[in-house]
């Protein structure tokens, strides 16, 4: 049986946001649904977010759930009708509401949203917009307006992005908008939340205090897509609970030539510590409009696998896309495919063990190698102690075992790590064990002869942070 280790996130939007579009993307291999709270309204997202739990109730199988927060945008303000810019020509950029002080450049404005891009520029800097299709560069500046040359022209429509790269933006990472956007979404019980526009720890560090204070612990995404947070990377990695390269904005403000180095470089430090990465942006998007992905994004695909991408990310392909469940499929039968000739996985005896739990989990993974286990039965009350061992990225496939829903939701991103829900009140070990093997039989996930490693903790199966048990058994 074709088992995939690494993880599937999809973007959930009009292609993709009913019941029965994502029962079939969880069937097709979904793992995490994302909410992006950069489009739609709260009332949408709620029900968005029912529809995904009635969905793994009708599949019976859960899915964790990502709310993707905005953070600043800066982009063109509505527009009467789309402005043609060509190269050479000059114009003037400003918030929307100065344009009133300079009836002399109404013909050449472009207004924007953003309320200190003025302030923040400086001459000689480059500004994108549209992606970076279009490029302009600062010339002059008054208090109110930046006078700008066209570098690279094209039509510019209202509400198109706009990049500063290596300018000092002021504006927070964590804004009034992503804070009720927060809010709601801690209201929904949601799994995941991901933070764009991360610049410094200080970014990781506001938010997941918000979040505690709130009575919550949800694990914070870090996105990393600015330079400056290219220089503060390991502290980054460090503080944030998971790793995203969202590839899309980065390749606009540092060149798309630097991404396929950067986006190694980072996974690579992720694995170092056994922080989770999620590789995200365009990774299947001719599948937009096309029933089958180029072989360059195929390619691109398995080699984030063999990079050590612990999960892959659909974005339009799912959310506005004319395939939304062949493009899950498609993600994973390459992934698969890639996951059957592995980069050399991380020798365990190099690696540095930090805590009983960590050990053990180590241990287990060598024994059931040894022995060819079928699984690893790791039971555990939170999750933690199957996130340790994803690090180590045993080969033999791992069940997480617990009595906890959020558990079984958060580990649907961890990597190689399946997800098992154990009704049992019992915290006796030989009832409890006897319980979870009759069921494992049922389920056909283990037969006669078969050998499991479990690890559980002394005097208790679920017991937080407590894992020091490792012990062989075979099925009979």
């Amino acid at each position: 049986m074709n088992v995939r280790r690494a993880k599937i996130i999809a973007t959930l939007g009009p292609s993709s946001n009913t019941v029965d579009v994502i029962s079939e993307l969880i069937k097709a291999g979904m793992n995490c649904a994302r909410v992006n709270m950069s489009h739609g309204t709260h009332e949408g997202h709620k029900k968005t977010i029912q529809n995904i739990r009635e969905a793994s109730r009708l599949v019976n199988r859960e899915v964790a759930i990502l709310v993707d927060l905005q953070g600043p945008k800066i982009r063109v303000d509505k527009l009467p009708e789309a402005l043609e810019l060509k190269a050479g020509d000059t114009w003037y950029i400003g918030h929307s509401a100065v344009i009133k002080n300079y009836p002399e450049h109404k013909n050449r404005f472009i207004p924007t949203i953003y309320e200190e891009l003025v302030s923040d520029a400086q001459v000689g800097a480059r500004i994108l917009f549209d992606d970076g299709n279009l490029e302009a560069q600062a010339i002059n500046k008054t208090d109110d307006l930046l006078e700008i040359k066209i570098i690279e022209g094209g039509i510019l429509k209202s509400n198109k992005g706009i990049n500063l790269p290596n300018v000092k933006v002021s504006a927070p990472s964590f804004t009034s908008k992503d804070e009720e956007d927060l809010v709601f979404a801690l209201e929904q019980d949601i799994d995941y939340v991901a933070i764009s526009f991360v610049r410094t720890v200080d970014d990781i560090k506001k938010i997941q205090n918000f979040i505690k204070a709130k009575g919550h612990d949800i694990p914070v995404v870090a996105k990393i897509e600015k330079p400056e947070a290219l220089e503060n990377i390991d502290d980054i990695i460090y503080h944030a609970n998971m790793i995203m390269i969202a590839r899309g904005d980065m390749g606009v403000e540092v060149g798309n030539h630097l991404v396929p180095s950067i986006q190694k470089d980072i996974i690579r430090r992720c694995n170092l510590v056994g922080r989770p990465v999620i590789t995200a942006t365009q990774m299947l998007e001719s599948m937009i409009d096309h029933s089958r992905p180029t072989r360059a994004e195929a390619s691109d695909v398995a080699n984030a696998i063999w990079d050590g991408t612990d999960i892959v990310m659909l974005s339009a392909e799912t959310a506005s896309g004319k395939f939304p469940m062949q493009a899950v499929r498609m993600m994973g039968q390459i992934m698969i495919e890639a996951e059957k000739n592995p980069k050399d996985r991380p020798l365990l005896r190099n690696q540095e063990l930090v805590g009983v739990t960590q050990t053990m989990q180590v241990a287990a993974a060598l024994v059931a190698e040894k022995i060819s286990a079928k699984w690893i039965l790791s039971v555990t009350e939170t999750g933690r102690s199957c996130f340790k061992m994803t690090r180590f990225r045993p080969s033999t496939r791992v069940l997480g075992v617990t009595r906890s829903i959020q558990a079984v939701r958060a580990m649907c991103l961890y990597w190689g790590i399946a997800p098992f829900y154990l009704d049992s009140k019992g915290n006796d070990l030989e009832s409890v064990e006897k319980e979870m093997i009759e069921i494992l039989k049922q389920k056909n996930l283990v037969t006669k002869g078969d050998k499991i490693v479990v690890t559980h903790g002394r005097g208790s199966y679920f017991n937080e942070g407590s894992t020091n048990l490792v012990r062989v058994e075979e099925i009979v």
